[in-house]
């Protein structure tokens, strides 16, 4: 018959831990004991450093060092900047824009009232009605594209007969045919040049 096996194996003796586990416990630090890092390089190495001259020299020294007669040198009574300091680079005068650069002046939020045209040239006897956004303000719209370089001015919303809006506009305001023309899909006219004062004025002559 076997021997049963020990149910407490786990408890059997266990030899000692290694040094290294233990030794940080009782030995006390280098800063504890006061000793500088190069002492501790020597130490570890067993060579002993060589200690800095300028460092053994400043403990060394009198009390009365430096001595009165040692001054820092005077300022140079001629200045050492360079050329680019003494001699700036003068000012460029620009040009003003070009004429062509129209500057639209800022909107106001009463717009100044217009004298309206006879009835018979006023809507709604018009073949075009012009509809209002829900801000109750006029669809015309400023755009830029080309980077900036092609202004355009957009009228949206219109029913009736684009092309009719479209030739009373290059009449009333004297633009070529080529800067005023009408999207067959969107039913917008689109006109080169920002344009809205003028357009807008056009459209509230006519009660719109």
């Amino acid at each position: 018959m076997a021997a049963p096996a020990p149910l407490l194996h786990f408890l059997r003796p266990l030899g000692l831990p290694r040094p290294a586990t233990f030794r940080r416990f009782f030995a006390t630090t280098a800063v504890a004991r006061g000793e500088t890092h190069s002492a501790r390089i020597a130490r570890r190495d067993g060579t002993p450093l060589r200690e800095d001259k300028n460092l053994t020299a400043s403990r060394s020294a009198s009390p009365t060092y430096p001595p009165k007669s040692m001054k820092s040198l005077p300022r140079p009574k001629e200045s050492r900047s360079s050329h680019r300091t003494k001699h700036p680079r003068p000012e460029r005068a620009y040009p003003t824009r070009h004429p062509t650069h129209t500057i639209t002046a800022a909107p106001t939020l009463v717009p100044a009232p217009v004298e309206p045209l006879s009835s018979d040239q006023c809507a709604p006897n018009l073949p075009y009605f012009v509809t209002r956004s829900p801000s109750n303000e006029l669809p015309i719209y400023t755009l830029k594209k080309r980077g900036g370089n092609l202004k355009m001015t957009r009228v949206k919303k219109v029913d009736g007969q684009v092309e009719a809006l479209r030739t009373a506009l290059v009449e009333a305001l004297g633009l070529p045919e080529k800067e005023c023309s009408v999207n067959p899909i969107t039913r917008h006219v689109m006109m080169k040049g920002h344009l809205k004062p003028q357009v807008e004025k056009f459209l509230r002559e006519r009660m719109f």
